[in-house]
Order: C-alpha cells, then sequence, then structure tokens
C-alpha cells in the first residue's frame, strides 16, 4: 500500500479501515492492468490509464467514484 494512503487512512476509526481494506482489496484483485494508488485531493484513488476509483472515506462509511472502470 502506498504510504500516503496509509497514513491518510489510519485516522480513521477500526470499521472504516477495515471497510476500505476490503474495497481496496476488491479494487487490486478485480482489475488486471497494472493499478497506480496514490492520494488525489487527500483521496485514496486507483488508477488506470485516464480511468479511476476513488474511495472517499466518512466518519461512518466509505464513498466510491469512479470513472468507466469494468
Amino acid at each position: 500500500m502506498n504510504d500516503d494512503v496509509k497514513n491518510y487512512i489510519d485516522q480513521y476509526r477500526k470499521e472504516i479501515i477495515e471497510l476500505f481494506h476490503i474495497l481496496r482489496n476488491l479494487i487490486i484483485s478485480s482489475v488486471h492492468e497494472n493499478v497506480k494508488e496514490k492520494l488525489w485531493a487527500k483521496l485514496p484513488s486507483y488508477y488506470i490509464e485516464d480511468k479511476f476509483i476513488r474511495l472517499i472515506p466518512f466518519k461512518d462509511h466509505i464513498n466510491i467514484e469512479t470513472k468507466s472502470i469494468l
């Protein structure tokens, strides 16, 4: 995991951290291409060329924003 992403997500509650890891693992294992992980505007983001998935953690849930990744 990218150090910036890890440091960012570690500030949340245990339940959000666990949910984040589940979603992150799903993203990484579902996409067969090289996924680039980084923070974008302080949001964990996963890029494949010009497409992306962003995990947006909140106090009690995580939103997912994506652009055309099948």
